[in-house]
């Protein structure tokens, strides 16, 4: 249950939190409300509940453990470093961005070096269904509009000869759909 606040402390909060870490208030507010029973957690909320903030984002203490510019992680992986998720082997390919810059799934890595950027819009997937199977033949650039329907439909195959096949019928049939859909609309 909440305490209600004279309005001296209410005045005493709003001149006396802004600017300082809220340890240092609560220190103050001890020395001059000796006889109130009270946590800094509690205090904290009775001020934010009155909209009276200290303005620090950062406690003082915690910038002594920032990383310094320059300074490396001691746990950073090294280029060309892999983990596997889901099944997927991820390499590491660059060492500054986002982990997303950082890290790349292998079978678009191993089909980039062969064949230049991936295309936007396009995925690499294996011919034979299988995810460990990152040799450069079993690594086919598709459509992520083909990816899904041969998902939906339930298609994937081992045989990479039936995946070519299906690849090319669902193609087919997708475009057959757009050339359909464009004579109707005249």
């Amino acid at each position: 249950m909440s305490k209600r606040l004279s309005p001296k402390i209410i005045n005493w909060l709003k001149v006396n939190v802004p600017g300082r870490p809220w340890k240092e208030v609560f220190e103050l507010f001890q020395k001059e409300f000796p006889d109130f029973v009270w946590t800094v957690d509690a205090m904290k909320n009775a001020c934010y509940q009155r909209n009276i903030r200290n303005g620090i984002l950062v406690s003082p203490e915690s910038k002594k453990y920032w990383f310094k510019k320059g300074h490396s992680v001691h746990n950073e992986k090294p280029l060309g470093s892999e983990f596997k998720i889901k099944g997927y082997v991820m390499v590491k390919v660059k060492m500054d961005g986002s982990r997303y810059d950082k890290w790349k799934p292998k079978q678009v890595h191993i089909w980039e070096q062969h064949n230049g950027p991936l295309p936007k819009g396009y995925i690499i997937t294996f011919t034979d269904g299988d995810k460990s199977n990152l040799n450069i033949n079993n690594l086919a650039c598709i459509k992520k509009s083909v990816n899904g329907a041969m998902n939906i439909k339930s298609l994937r195959s081992e045989s990479p000869e039936l995946f070519k096949v299906r690849v090319a019928q669902i193609e087919l049939d997708q475009k057959i759909k757009r050339i359909t859909k464009n004579l109707g609309s005249d």
